[in-house]
């Protein structure tokens, strides 16, 4: 198990072992710390999309990954955008930071304002989700999408082309925002059901993808418990 909270190991168990699966990865930091998609990529033949738009991670994932990478700043728009970098896995677009979150990064990290009193932004060319699985000639089928990007999850969610592709786990990371509940609401219009939680991930699987849902998740709640 390489993700934080056994992300990697619940995909697995809902796709019985799956070989050869497809994976996209936003915000896959180094590839390798608490990443939920290298343990499907280095034993089960996965291959994927890793994106990351930190500069200095991305420089660690295209040496740490054989998948599809992308320097990519994901949005739900065309854009030029406030990117908190020095933070590391605590950055992003400072836009869709949840009330509080960049004092504590900036606090966490160590992390000094200038004179002025603002913190270290860089501003980064957005890109959408659209874009750049159109460029990596993703399959119409993606497994499993793992979405962590400090606070802009919702938006890519509402910006994801799913009349294009057919997406059948999401884990999203939510760290109990009150966006959390929207999120939920969103993805059960799409067709989504929330499978398990997993502290502050949610687990949805695609409920036309797996018709005995009900009977997959009462499976999963007894092995969680024996």
């Amino acid at each position: 198990m390489y993700s934080q909270l056994g992300q990697d190991l619940l995909v697995i168990d809902i796709l019985n072992g799956k070989r050869g699966g497809y994976f996209l990865d936003t915000g896959a930091s180094d590839g390798v710390s608490s990443n939920n998609t290298l343990l499907l990529e280095r034993y089960y033949d996965w291959t994927g999309l890793c994106i990351e738009p930190n500069r200095s991670f991305f420089e660690d994932l295209i040496r740490n990954r054989s998948c599809t990478c992308y320097n990519s700043c994901l949005y739900d728009r065309l854009d030029r955008l406030g990117f908190l970098e020095d933070a590391g896995m605590l950055g992003g677009v400072i836009e869709d930071f949840a009330e509080g979150h960049l004092d504590w990064a900036l606090e966490v990290k160590g992390i000094q304002r200038d004179p002025n009193g603002d913190p270290p932004i860089v501003m980064k060319e957005t890109t959408t989700l659209s874009h750049v699985l159109q460029a990596a000639s993703a399959p119409q089928v993606i497994d499993y999408w793992s979405l962590d990007v400090e606070g802009a999850e919702l938006r890519l969610l509402k910006s994801f082309p799913f009349d294009v592709f057919n997406v059948h786990i999401i884990t999203v990371e939510h760290n109990n925002r009150p966006a959390r509940g929207t999120i939920k609401e969103f993805l059960e219009g799409m067709g989504y059901e929330l499978f398990t939680s997993l502290n502050i991930d949610d687990c949805y699987i695609f409920k036309d993808a797996f018709p005995s849902i009900h009977a997959l998740s009462r499976a999963w709640g007894r092995r969680r418990l024996s």
